[in-house]
């Protein structure tokens, strides 16, 4: 009798630890997607300060025309009008965590101009993102690719 309680207290411990790493999950997943959904509004407000906050100092971009740049490039182009976005309409995201490490996956209707060159119309993207130490999210990597008319 006492072996079938310990194995129901076990089971019950168990089935509680996995009900929390999934509601854990689901947290981060929404904190992820809210985070990349307000990086989108701060590209079309042209907020350089929350852009630096949130970008590793590393950080690699490949824009939609296929160029590749850093952080400082990046910060730069919009601060001189180079890069500016009207509009940046998220949808379709999806998240996957893998530990301190998550990957977003989604599209972005735009309209405006990126590296002087304008954009408008619909593109598939892939953010990299990583926990610090100090347990904010960090952009590591970006990369766009421009959906076809066919």
């Amino acid at each position: 009798m006492n072996s079938k309680r310990a194995a129901f207290v076990v089971a019950l411990v168990l089935s509680l630890a996995a009900l929390l790493g999934l509601a854990w999950a689901a947290n981060v997943e929404e904190e992820l997607k809210k985070l990349e959904t307000d990086r989108a509004a701060a590209v079309v407000k042209g907020d350089v300060a929350t852009l630096e906050k949130q970008t590793s100092d590393d950080y690699t971009l490949i824009n939609v025309n296929g160029q590749m740049s850093g952080k400082s490039q990046m910060v730069d182009a919009f601060k001189s009008g180079k890069t500016k976005l009207t509009s940046d309409e998220l949808s379709d995201m999806k998240v996957r965590v893998y530990g301190n490490t998550a990957v977003i996956t989604g599209k972005a209707t735009v309209k405006g101009t990126i590296g002087g060159k304008d954009v408008d119309g619909q593109v598939l993207f892939t953010r990299v993102y990583v926990k610090t130490k100090g347990g904010s999210w960090q952009s590591v990597a970006f990369q766009q690719t421009r959906v076809g008319n066919e």
